[in-house]
């Protein structure tokens, strides 16, 4: 199966000061997924939508979290679920990461707080399997975890 990238842009930011509690480490942890939107009627254009996530500490609520959006196409109809092990996908999330985590840091500098260093190719992907996946993720989903570097 070939996949060829058509298009990509933002699809979203939104980001707040981070809430630090007195005593608490202020270490950030980032998480993303893909997410498949329904493909053409032909099964040969395809829409994903990574979601990326900044968080403080333990906390289970983002302080960050954006999404980018990719159009992709594949050489025959297919259904990108079935093909998440596909590198093309796993590349896919990293990229959009990197891309969404290059925007945030833009917001940081902006606001007057600390850019975050992070190297989206340190991201620990694993696809989720149908039935195995933890609450509020989609059946199917890729998702990745990070630390950011430094």
């Amino acid at each position: 199966m070939q996949f060829d990238l058509s298009r990509d842009f933002l699809d979203g930011i939104v980001m707040q000061h981070p809430q630090v509690k007195s005593g608490q480490e202020a270490q950030i942890r980032a998480g993303g997924q893909l997410h498949f939107m329904p493909s053409s009627t032909d099964g040969s254009m395809h829409t994903a939508v990574i979601s990326f996530a900044l968080f403080i500490g333990e906390g289970d609520q983002p302080f960050a979290r954006g999404g980018w959006r990719f159009l992709f196409t594949s050489d025959e109809s297919c259904d990108p679920r079935e093909h998440q092990n596909h590198p093309f996908m796993a590349q896919l999330l990293v990229v959009g990461a990197g891309k969404v985590m290059v925007q945030m840091n833009n917001l940081l500098m902006h606001a007057g707080l600390p850019m975050i260093p992070f190297d989206p190719t340190q991201m620990a992907v694993k696809a989720q399997q149908a039935g195995m996946t933890p609450p509020g993720v989609p059946a199917g989903a890729i998702q990745a975890e990070a630390k950011p570097a430094g």
